[in-house]
């Protein structure tokens, strides 16, 4: 039984030092990340930017979850980054912050949106944008 639980906590732990998280799960192999994590305990803002290859970011095309944007996609995408650009600034992280939604978001890039159940829209959300041209999947976190 110690075995068991030594071994449950030191898992925790490792997902917990590597920055992964559930949702990430069973996604392309990226090549290197940066990751911006705001403080908080239960409203916090996240940032992070995954970088593939031209090869690898083309397993977006037919991942189950992400959806291709199309142009009536694109105001819908964006009012996520707008919301999230407010909460963003208050962060220590925020110069590093460089998602420039108004020419960033386009058509024949990827997207994911997951709200948390329960919550009104733009208080809790994880939105993966892939952008296909640069070969970045910009994560952004938001339950403030």
């Amino acid at each position: 039984m110690k075995k068991a639980i030594c071994m449950i906590m030191a898992t925790g732990l490792v997902l917990m030092l590597t920055g992964c998280n559930g949702k990430m799960s069973g996604m392309p192999k990226y090549e290197t990340k940066e990751c911006y994590f705001g403080k908080g305990f239960q409203d916090y803002t996240d940032y992070c930017k995954y970088f593939y290859n031209e090869s690898t970011v083309n397993a977006f095309k037919t991942h189950l979850k992400y959806k291709k944007v199309m142009s009536f996609d694109i105001e819908e995408v964006k009012s996520y980054f707008e919301d999230f650009e407010e909460w963003v600034k208050f962060e220590d992280y925020y110069e590093k912050y460089d998602f420039d939604y108004s020419t960033q978001v386009k058509e024949g890039d990827y997207y994911y949106i997951f709200e948390k159940n329960g919550y009104a829209k733009y208080h809790n959300y994880d939105v993966y944008y892939v952008d296909m041209n640069n070969c970045i999947l910009y994560y952004i976190h938001s339950n403030n």
